[in-house]
């Protein structure tokens, strides 16, 4: 039996497809759709200072579409010698990061702010990376922000606080790792049973939140509590997976039992932690 939930729990940030384990099929979602629902929570962002951003559009841009570079590759999963799917970890270093080129390049298309986030979103996944394409990456990406940046006068403008880039960046990523939350988690998992990275809170701190560090635990099997509350009112969300069974994977092949998987949907909401404690 496959162990996609350790091999998921092992990966550096980001991957191919999230897997979540089950005896007899995995569930597939998406990055895109994952990146879908990273949008809609920063839709539901609880800094009304946010939306009188005057680059609210490019940040929204960067959050809904940062994982775009993975619609090709999630379209045509691909499985290791072993028979197992690929994860970001073990999926081949050369053409993952072409993926991400285009990616990055295909949102710079929308607009080229957009397109910085995101490189940046990207290139720290490699920040510490052991490999010569890695740094390579890494170094490429830290030239095109570069250039960017002395391109793009006009919005350089806008940022009236030269700290605005980063704090644009950490929305971005909180909103990926929300939504990473809600996606690869057992619905109604147990703080013992989620996976790691998100134990012990969220990585990301905001002012408008006095800097406190954000906690989210499963109340029910659909619904989750954060505290502090990042948005501005509930939000209920959709994901939209594919069940594919393993049997037919080891029959057909990953690609034909992936497209021939049936749709699965799983629906959540994120409240703050008041609303259900004081109907305890």
């Amino acid at each position: 039996m496959f162990n996609f939930r350790k091999r998921m729990e092992n990966r550096q940030r980001g991957i191919v497809m999230i897997v979540n384990d089950a005896d007899t099929h995995v569930e597939m979602i998406p990055q895109h759709e994952h990146a879908r629902i990273s949008a809609a929570l920063f839709e539901k962002w609880g800094d009304a200072s946010v939306y009188q951003d005057v680059l609210w559009n490019e940040l929204l841009v960067a959050v809904r579409e940062h994982d775009r570079a993975w619609i090709p590759l999630d379209a045509s999963p691909l499985l290791d010698k072993f028979g197992k799917p690929y994860s970001f970890i073990d999926y081949p270093e050369g053409p993952k990061i072409k993926a991400y080129q285009h990616g990055i390049e295909s949102v710079a298309e929308k607009h080229i702010y957009s397109g910085l986030l995101v490189s940046r979103h990207y290139a720290s996944f490699f920040e510490s990376s052991q490999t010569e394409s890695g740094r390579r990456f890494l170094q490429s990406e830290r030239q095109r922000q570069q250039r960017w940046r002395k391109r793009q006068q006009r919005w350089r403008k806008k940022l009236n606080d030269p700290q605005t880039e980063e704090f644009h960046l950490k929305v971005l990523q909180f909103c990926d790792d929300a939504s990473l939350y809600v996606c690869m988690n057992k619905p109604g998992a147990a703080k013992h049973e989620e996976i790691s990275w998100f134990k012990d809170g969220f990585r990301q701190q905001f002012s408008f939140l006095n800097n406190r560090k954000i906690h989210a635990h499963f109340y029910t099997s659909d619904t989750i509590k954060m505290d502090p509350f990042p948005l501005l009112t509930n939000l209920e969300i959709t994901i939209n997976g594919i069940v594919v069974d393993k049997q037919q994977i080891v029959k057909k092949g990953i690609k034909k039992a992936y497209f021939d998987g049936r749709p699965c949907l799983r629906n959540f909401r994120f409240v703050p932690s008041l609303e259900v404690d004081s109907k305890e």
